[in-house]
């Protein structure tokens, strides 16, 4: 690969952490009810309503949420800018997205899956590295 290919495919790659982290405002607004979204109506339960969380519980796991919307952000510039930390960040985000994912089923399942993704293409690039460093010169 090129070193253009790189530089754009590291660019796709913070774009596309940016954007997830993005999205994990929605968590944040409405329980908050700084908005109304349509399919994501404001609720105090989790886990598909079978624990109740009451005002302040949901409000917390909206923190949670925002916490991981800035997270994602600071991840994708890390990522852009190639840093040693983005991609350990970008992994343990992506596992806490996970949590608050599945503590907002029913809504959140695209979430989930997105998260298993990155995961999966962070454990496929450092096996990658880690064969490419152990190959014989």
């Amino acid at each position: 690969m090129t070193a253009r290919q790189t530089d754009l495919v590291r660019a796709i790659a913070a774009i596309a952490i940016a954007g997830h982290g993005l999205i994990h405002l929605i968590g944040f607004v409405v329980p908050w009810r700084i908005a109304v979204l349509e399919g994501f109506a404001y609720r105090t339960t989790a886990l598909n309503g079978t624990i109740s969380l009451g005002q302040s519980g949901a409000q917390a796991v909206g923190v949670a949420w925002l916490v991981i919307t800035a997270g994602f952000l600071v991840a994708a510039f890390g990522l852009w800018r190639t840093e040693p930390w983005a991609m350990p960040l970008t992994a343990v985000l992506a596992v806490c997205s996970l949590v608050v994912c599945v503590i907002g089923l029913p809504e959140t399942g695209a979430g989930i899956v997105i998260n298993v993704v990155i995961l999966g293409v962070i454990g496929y690039v450092a096996l990658a590295r880690g064969n490419r460093s152990a190959a014989p010169a």
